[in-house]
Formats: C-alpha cells, sequence, structure tokens
C-alpha cells in the first residue's frame, strides 16, 4: 500500500500559522517576493486544513501574511489597486450568487463556504494587480509563474516514478480495459488540474522560447518545455491536451516565427504523442499508443459520468433559469459514483446551475471586458512586456477552453492568471503614453496623455 503524504499534512495543524508569519516576515525582509509566494501558494492547492468552518488550503495562509506586509511596507493607496468600474460586475455576481443560495440552497452554510472561496478568488485578483501594476513586478510575476509551473511538472514526474515503490506523493490510478497505469497529480487537486496546470505552462515557455529577446533563456526554456509536455502526457488529462493544441495554434497564428512555431509545436505534439506510448508500455498495454490513449479517450467512464452530470445540471438550471438555484447546490443534492460530493465540470453549466443566465451573462460580460482591454494592450506593447502578456493570454485562452471538460475557475491560481494579464495590460498602457509623453515632449501633450491613460 503506497504511503500517503496528504494525511501528515492534513493532521498538522501547527502549520498555518507559521505558514502566515513565515510569509508575512519573508515579504516585509524582501517584499519582492510577494507575488512569488502567492504563485508557489497557489500551486500546493492539494493540500488542505480541515477546521470547524471548513478546509482552508496553503494559499489562504501565505494570501494573509503576503498581504498584510506588502500594504504595510508599501502602504498603497486606493488609487493604487486600479479599480474601476468593471469589477463592480464581480461584485454583483458574489451578490448574485448569495441571493441566489439564500432563496434556494438545501444547506445555506456549505453554499456560503463556496461562496467564501469565490471571495478569496476575486480578492487575491485585485491583489496580484496591484503588486504587479509595474514592469518591474509584473516581469517577476510572469517569470515566477515559468519557474513554479517546471517546478510543479518535476514534482509531479518524481511522484510517477516513486509511485510502483509504494511511496505515493500525489498519484492515481486508472484502469483501462485489459490494463491498469496511474497518473500524477503531485501538488495540485488531481490529475486534471495538475495537468492543466504544466500545460498553461508549456505555452507561456513557447512563447518566450520564440521570441529573440529571451535567446540566452533559450537552453533552459527547452528543458523546462520537455519537463512541463511530458508532465502533462503523464497527467492522462484530454482537455489539457486539446488546449495545449488551440494554445499551440494561437503561437503559430500570433507569431511572427511561424516556421520556428510550426516545429516547435509539431516537436511538442510528438514529444506528448512518444512519452503516451511509453506510458502505455510500462502499464503493460500490448498495443502502446492505439490501446492506451483510444481507451482513454473514448472507453473512460469518467465520460459518461460527467454526461450524466451534465443532463442533472441542465435540468436543474431549467427548474430555475433566471437566477439558478445557488451555490454549489449541486454538489449538496447529488452524490458522485465514487461516493463523494457529486460536482459540474462544465464552466458555462455550472454557473448556469449556480447563478442562472444572469449570472452566466456577468461572467461572460467580465472576461469579455478583460479580453477586450487586454487585446487593446497587445496592439501597443513592445518589447518583453508584450511577449510577456501575449504568453499569459494564450495560456489563459487555452486554459478557458478547457474549463469546459473540467473547471478550475474558483481555484486561486486561476485568479493568479487574471490578475497578471490585466495587469500586464496596464503595465503595456502606461509604458506606451510614456513613450507618447517621452516624443512630444510639451506639458499639454502630457497632461493628454494623462488624461487617456486614466480613461
Amino acid at each position: 500500500m503506497a504511503g500517503e503524504l496528504d494525511p501528515i499534512i492534513s493532521a498538522a495543524r501547527f502549520l498555518p500559522p507559521f505558514l502566515a508569519l513565515g510569509a508575512f516576515f519573508l515579504t516585509v525582509a524582501r517584499v519582492e517576493t510577494a507575488l512569488p509566494l502567492l504563485i508557489l501558494a497557489t500551486a500546493l492547492d492539494r493540500y488542505r486544513f480541515v477546521f470547524a468552518i471548513g478546509g482552508l488550503r496553503i494559499e489562504h495562509f501565505v494570501f494573509a501574511g503576503v498581504a498584510l506586509a506588502w500594504m504595510l511596507k508599501t502602504r498603497p493607496t486606493i488609487r493604487e489597486f486600479h479599480f474601476s468600474r468593471a469589477d463592480l460586475l464581480l461584485i454583483a455576481y458574489l451578490a448574485l450568487g448569495l441571493i441566489s443560495s439564500l432563496l434556494f440552497a438545501p444547506i445555506f452554510s456549505a453554499s456560503l463556504q463556496f461562496l467564501a472561496l469565490m471571495v478569496f478568488g476575486i480578492v487575491l485578483y485585485w491583489l496580484v494587480r496591484a503588486i504587479a501594476s509595474n514592469a518591474r513586478e509584473f516581469t517577476r510575476g510572469a517569470g515566477a509563474l515559468v519557474v513554479v509551473g517546471v517546478g510543479v511538472a518535476a514534482f509531479g514526474i518524481l511522484a510517477w516514478l516513486v509511485y510502483p515503490l509504494g511511496v505515493n506523493l500525489g498519484v492515481q490510478a486508472y484502469r483501462l480495459e485489459n490494463f491498469v497505469t496511474f497518473s500524477p497529480f503531485g501538488t495540485l487537486f488531481d490529475s486534471n488540474t495538475f495537468g492543466m496546470y504544466v500545460m498553461a505552462a508549456t505555452l507561456l515557455q513557447i512563447t518566450l522560447l520564440l521570441d529573440t529577446q529571451f535567446a540566452r533563456y533559450r537552453l533552459a526554456l527547452g528543458a523546462g518545455i520537455i519537463l512541463t509536455l511530458l508532465a502533462l502526457a503523464l497527467s492522462l488529462t484530454r482537455g489539457a491536451w486539446i488546449g495545449l493544441g488551440v494554445g499551440l495554434l494561437l503561437i503559430l497564428v500570433s507569431s511572427p516565427r511561424r516556421r520556428w512555431a510550426l516545429a516547435i509545436g509539431g516537436a511538442a505534439i510528438l514529444f506528448v504523442v512518444v512519452a503516451l506510448m511509453v506510458n502505455s508500455a510500462l502499464a503493460g498495454g500490448s498495443n502502446t499508443l492505439a490501446e492506451f490513449s483510444v481507451a482513454r479517450v473514448l472507453t473512460s467512464r469518467s465520460i459518461f459520468f460527467r454526461l450524466d452530470a451534465y443532463v442533472r445540471a441542465w435540468n436543474d438550471f431549467l427548474a430555475r433559469p433566471l437566477l439558478g438555484n445557488g451555490v454549489n447546490v449541486f454538489a449538496q443534492k447529488y452524490t458522485s459514483p465514487a461516493g463523494e460530493r457529486d460536482w459540474i465540470s462544465n464552466f458555462v453549466l455550472m454557473a448556469l446551475n449556480d447563478t442562472g443566465v444572469v449570472g452566466l451573462a456577468i461572467l461572460v460580460a467580465w472576461l469579455a471586458w478583460l479580453g477586450y482591454v487586454t487585446w487593446r494592450a497587445l496592439q501597443m506593447a513592445r518589447g518583453a512586456t508584450r511577449t510577456f502578456l501575449l504568453g499569459l493570454s494564450i495560456a489563459y485562452i487555452a486554459l478557458l477552453v478547457t474549463y469546459q471538460a473540467t473547471t478550475v475557475f474558483w481555484l486561486g491560481w486561476n485568479w493568479m492568471y487574471l490578475g497578471l494579464i490585466h495587469a500586464g495590460s496596464f503595465v503595456a498602457n502606461r509604458q506606451t503614453f510614456e513613450g507618447l509623453m517621452r516624443s512630444e515632449g510639451s506639458p499639454t501633450s502630457k497632461a493628454s496623455a494623462d488624461l487617456r491613460m486614466e480613461s
């Protein structure tokens, strides 16, 4: 029987105050560690501490320490958080979730716990946006996402390697027809989450690799891409494989070095295929890729379980189409075949079930607004800022594709991406206007640029 790390972490209730205090003092000593600490903490969402009020993750305690220290150290004004009218959409969605839960949730306290998770994600987004609103911090944050993504992939691969030795660092088994294979999830919630995380890190690294500004990092980026692609293959996450394909297509369309983009994209897909073949052979599959991949994609029972959940979720939505049934009510009403609380893995259907047509419209409107702001910024941005912002944007579009099969929209690391994307857009706009002011040089031009920047 493989040893489990989770019970050790969950039982160590003395850790939370040390996590919060450690994050606080480290941020006070070196304020530039704020973003890397938050990014690392959100990549450890597998580990939970269970209290009477519910389960809390490492990211919650690190956030508390970092937020307090950063505010004491930098003393930001309200203006530096860059709140806008678009933030009212997020507040409106939370309010709608609360109202819908009050009206319809069978267990309001359970909905309230999930609502608290949603509030945390949005507050984390606001904090990340504020911290990363200058070029140096934005670059540091994007770079930390790459480093942490490679680290997560390496730990997942290690978990996969030591699992046959009886040590479980985060692995789950799959039974496919006449043989069994296993996939890692490492420090993340499950194999699907792990696959999506390393997929996004892969796309960000490939975007950087294709830019000559990052030529001196090509060897490190190449090694990191190999690790994240291998982890992606081992995760057995179909949605992440599809997301990788979508992301590679976007890179091909947006990169001026299309031949290199095509070559790297083709090599990435080939590498994943070869890794799947090796995994199948090690698991005992006689027909390697054909037996393993086709069985995983077409005959996996999880497909039918999801379709059954989708039918139930759609029928529940039709009963209350305007405001939905309340936050996370589906988990209160149904049990999965594994005996756990059931859930809706599709992002759109989950929003419809929880908050109805009104809620989905609010979320889509907010995402569309952020997409428009980012697109405008990419038209003006230059240099490393543009490359980082482009890589983050492509990675997030790929994530949105995967969220239609396995949504983790309300996990902390999703909001890390959103916060960095919005901050990158702000940085790009500011650099553009500062360039205009330097080139025009007159007080009138400066005042005009300031006015446009504020708008």
